[in-house]
């Protein structure tokens, strides 16, 4: 049977739609397959970031408390999570799914882990002190002060002395008496029972043996507590017993093999990167006075031992007395009050880093004349040259300069926190933290912020400890 032209045309029309048809169908049937192939590699994507964040998004104590460290902490979760799944695609015949639906399984196993930590958080943990009142006041006054949100105190608990509706001068309210522990603690709903200085331990101790082993309440001392929550030793709690820790097998030692290699890696690298400015600056403060480029200036290092410090020049060339510097102080150039602002000043101390007498993270070196004075005002002021004084450190971080003795006292308490708690992984995040605070702090912060705590000396003036005072809190 013949076809004429007219049919022969329809039939191709015919088979021309049949297989637009088909070929859609086919498509649809690829595209579906291609969906179910890729549904073990979506169901990876979102595991690994799901687990991702439980397990590497724990967060030490320190790092909360540095807010550029607090970042790159949690920028490593995705980071890391990414990496996982892309050497587990390479290593795996799993199904390569596309891009933007991998970003879609992790954006959903982010949001689901986010959504089960805000329901099983808790908004705050409640805390109680038990001990005097001035020490629950001082707490409060101190968490007012840092902005901490994360503990409530509740109120004291007081051992010796009288309970009333107030504590003296203080908002705390006092919540009674030790022989009415348990029922304190059931009443008020108290997560945290925190011990002070003045408490009797074997008196606590009996009361909680024998009333309160069946509550859900943890206890803990309030030296510890100030450690934890505030990233600082409060000097005024603490005794020769707290330094039992040195003494301690697991006590890291801070002359180490791996903090020598980070002194000397990062010390040269910085080097060689500051070489050109030095010159330059180097060339300033010749043209501005004529005077002597370098300045070297007697600090007090490692196990008490006196050293020369090399800073580049600042301040004029007259013979001055040992005091503190100030924002204003008259005796800066302007040369210098860049070079300060900058820190650039502080980079020839890479010099006593190479030689062995600083390293780049510890305590700050101070002069001679003040060490003495701060020896018999502080105590336990001389354990901090136990570790090599530093280019900065966890106290330049979180106060900045101290520009006082009661700016020494201050730092003192997150000197001995560093003594403490001196790690490779710490050094590194205040060397991050560093990098922040010489584009985002002042070099002179205010002495004494609203409720941040500051130090007096004591009125009769004599040659005792710095005494702690907190500010009002506004």
């Amino acid at each position: 049977m013949t076809q004429t032209p007219a049919s022969l045309v329809k039939s191709l029309g015919d088979l021309e739609s049949l297989a637009n048809v088909t070929g859609a169908a086919g498509t649809a049937v690829v595209d579906l397959e291609a969906a179910v192939m890729a549904l073990p590699t979506l169901a990876l994507t979102f595991v690994v970031f799901l687990l991702a964040g439980p397990t590497l998004g724990r967060r030490s104590r320190w790092s909360e408390m540095l807010p550029f460290t607090r970042v790159l902490v949690g920028l490593l979760c995705p980071a890391v999570a990414a990496v996982i799944v892309w050497v587990l695609l390479a290593a795996t015949a799993l199904s390569h799914a596309p891009l933007a639906a991998l970003a879609l399984a992790a954006a959903g196993a982010a949001a689901t882990s986010a959504l089960g930590r805000r329901a099983t958080a808790r908004t705050s943990t409640r805390i109680a002190v038990v001990g005097s009142a001035y020490s629950a006041d001082q707490l409060q006054r101190e968490l007012v002060g840092s902005g901490v949100q994360r503990h409530e105190l509740v109120g004291v608990v007081v051992a010796r002395e009288p309970a009333g509706d107030m504590l003296p001068g203080g908002p705390v309210p006092v919540l009674g008496g030790l022989a009415e522990l348990a029922g304190v603690l059931e009443r008020h709903d108290v997560d945290i029972l925190l011990i002070d200085g003045e408490a009797s331990r074997i008196e606590v101790f009996d009361q909680l043996a024998e009333t309160c082993l069946d509550l859900p309440v943890r206890v803990c001392e309030l030296t510890q507590f100030y450690e934890d929550a505030l990233g600082h030793v409060q000097v005024t709690e603490i005794n020769s017993a707290w330094f039992r820790y040195i003494m301690h097998p697991r006590f890291r030692r801070p002359d180490t093999v791996s903090k020598r290699t980070l002194d000397l890696t990062v010390a040269l690298l910085a080097g060689v990167v500051f070489l050109p400015v030095m010159g330059l600056c180097a060339l300033l403060i010749k043209l501005q006075d004529g005077g002597p480029v370098m300045f070297r200036q007697r600090r007090i290092g490692s196990r008490g031992r006196e050293f020369t410090m090399l800073k580049l020049r600042t301040m004029r060339t007259a013979p001055s007395t040992a005091r503190w510097s100030s924002a204003r102080d008259e005796r800066v150039t302007r040369v210098g009050r860049f070079l300060r602002r900058t820190h650039i000043d502080e980079i020839p101390q890479l010099v006593n880093v190479l030689r062995g007498e600083m390293s780049v993270v510890g305590p700050r070196p101070e002069q001679p004349e003040f060490v003495e004075r701060l020896e018999h005002a502080l105590p336990h002021y001389s354990r901090r040259h136990m570790i090599k004084p530093g280019l900065t450190g966890w106290a330049q971080v979180r106060c900045g300069y101290a520009g006082s003795d009661a700016g020494s006292a201050w730092k003192l308490c997150h000197d001995l926190f560093y003594l403490k708690h001196q790690s490779l992984w710490l050094d590194l995040a205040i060397l991050a933290e560093t990098a922040r605070t010489l584009v985002a702090d002042r070099q002179f912060p205010a002495p004494v912020a609203d409720g941040v705590p500051a130090f007096a000396a004591p009125p009769t003036g004599d040659a005792g400890a710095l005494v702690l005072q907190p500010a009002p809190a506004n």
